[in-house]
């Protein structure tokens, strides 16, 4: 008897015949991005991307494709769940596949014992992510935070807590705007920005004053970035 929870298939398809999604949203650091080469330079790809074979596009991976193509150069073969779906469906699976909000939390104390064995940095995580998670009370490099801190780190913990602080009120808007979703029953609170480039989008978010890793903005911080711009 078929696993009906299973909806796709194992196999290889060649990179040639992968498409990708041109209306993919998902975006990447640079400094990411160099992350991942690292790690699938060192590790190859460990889990299957996805791929639509009726439409023949990439449905999820194309950060670690984009990564591999840089890698591998020629053409080569690719481990794929196979998915057959048409286009709407499709769409839907590209963003729900990569969307946080249908992702786990961290659970902080065991993500900091496995820093014991693993360093924060080949996890994936920058200095400032590890500080806004553990609020400044773990150090980036494992080593005992040192309470006769200089100017310039005392500087910086205020900088770090006025960044969490920014973080804080955001997720509760976030939280908010979700449960108004809920309560109106309406899927239109939400679109999508797409900047010309990775600097127009370090801009934006510096102007409106939040973390660049951010990938949720309000109305209000929206409004406020025009407001900013009409009066320069």
């Amino acid at each position: 008897m078929a696993n009906q929870l299973q909806q796709f298939e194992f196999g290889t398809v060649k990179r040639s015949e992968i498409k990708l999604a041109d209306y993919n949203p998902r975006t990447i650091y640079e400094q990411n991005q160099k992350k991942l080469y690292k790690s699938i330079k060192e590790n190859g790809l460990v889990e299957p991307l996805v791929w639509n074979k009726r439409t023949k596009r990439l449905v999820s991976g194309h950060q670690r494709i984009t990564v591999a193509d840089k890698i591998y150069k020629k053409d080569y073969d690719v481990p794929v769940a196979i998915i057959d779906v048409d286009e709407d469906k499709e769409k839907k699976l590209n963003v729900q596949l990569n969307n946080s909000n249908l992702q786990g939390d961290w659970d902080l104390n065991l993500l900091e014992n496995l820093s014991l064995d693993i360093s924060f940095e080949d996890m994936g995580f920058t200095e400032s992510d590890v500080d806004l998670m553990f609020d400044g009370q773990v150090a980036y490099n494992n080593e005992p935070i040192q309470e006769d801190d200089s100017d310039e780190d005392i500087k910086n913990m205020e900088m770090i807590e006025d960044e969490k602080d920014k973080l804080v009120d955001l997720k509760m808007k976030k939280k908010k705007a979700r449960e108004q979703m809920k309560n109106d029953d309406a899927i239109d609170f939400y679109t999508t920005i797409i900047f010309p480039d990775n600097q127009s989008k370090q801009e934006f978010y510096k102007t409106i004053g939040i973390p660049a890793t951010e990938p949720f903005v309000s109305f209000d911080q929206v409004k406020r970035y025009f407001e900013n711009k009409e009066s320069e």
